[in-house]
């Protein structure tokens, strides 16, 4: 069994636990990172977006030393406000985010109900 150390099971986190997030009832789940496996390069967490309840806007504008990339991922339609430096923009799933190392940005939920799928490519990085 010497792989088994990468397997492992995601860890329920409040969204507010993150750097520049409010309290918010979207579930969070951390799957990677170097807390659940120390080898890893990346950090990917899943949230569960359901706007039958209310979500106010939660992400502040902000920035990373390392890329990121969102997934918005929904069987019906899920729309997210994206704002990247001072241009915003809506995104219906299924759509991809790529957001280049330095650029400013936030996501905020605006309706339905699905997935959004964050990858922070580094296990550590920096967020200011």
């Amino acid at each position: 069994m010497r792989y088994k150390k990468f397997i492992t099971r995601g860890i329920i986190e409040p969204l507010s636990k993150v750097p520049f997030h409010n309290k918010t009832p979207i579930k969070r789940i951390s799957m990677l990172s170097q807390k659940t496996i120390p080898e890893s390069n990346i950090h990917a967490a899943v949230h569960f977006v359901d706007t039958s309840k209310k979500i106010s806007k939660y992400s502040n504008l902000h920035c990373h030393n390392v890329d990121e990339i969102n997934m918005i991922l929904s069987d019906e339609k899920l729309v997210y406000e994206i704002q990247l430096e001072d241009e915003v923009y809506k995104v219906r799933s299924p759509a991809t985010i790529f957001i280049p190392k330095g650029i400013r940005h936030r996501a905020d939920v605006i309706s339905g109900k699905g997935m959004f799928v964050c990858f922070i490519m580094s296990g550590k990085y920096k967020t200011w």
